[in-house]
């Protein structure tokens, strides 16, 4: 498994999470100084027994037809990121009508019904969710030390 970190860094006029693979930093710092690296550069590791630990107790709530699971939830996903897109149509029409710190609210449970879904078919596919997210993040840092992270297809 490729070890993830994180760690905040100042992009633009913003501070930002910023992701790195060991091997994107290894690279950076060297193999001797990788380790130290991380200790003393404020890195944190993404934790997968967190993702893995939520995508099991995601079990407790599921309540669908096994026969059709993966259909179920791939729906799901669909249908709870329409009302993530919904939310945030309303912010633009109704910027005035609520406070940002209701509005992030309303959008963040709705994000979260879409991890739900997303971690119950992860796991009806019997694949560690945080595996998923380590793929995918891997496979993002790729492109972007390719200069590819723009642009459209899944093969760049």
């Amino acid at each position: 498994m490729t070890k993830i970190y994180v760690r905040k860094e100042q992009f633009n006029s913003a501070v930002v999470d910023v992701t790195y693979t060991y091997d994107e930093l290894r690279r950076q710092v060297g193999e001797k100084e990788v380790d130290q690296f991380i200790q003393d550069g404020g890195f944190i590791e993404i934790n997968d027994l967190s993702m893995d630990s939520y995508q099991s107790d995601t079990k407790q709530t599921a309540k669908y037809p096994k026969d059709r699971a993966l259909e179920y939830l791939a729906l799901g996903i669909a249908s709870e990121a329409g009302e993530v897109a919904g939310k945030m149509k309303k912010w633009i029409r109704d910027t005035n009508s609520k406070s940002r710190e209701q509005w992030i609210e309303e959008i963040s449970a709705e994000v979260g019904d879409v991890l739900w879904y997303c971690a119950r078919l992860s796991d009806e596919l019997e694949v560690p969710l945080s595996q998923i997210a380590e793929e995918n993040m891997s496979k993002l840092l790729d492109r972007k030390a390719r200069g590819v992270i723009g642009g459209s297809g899944d093969n760049r």
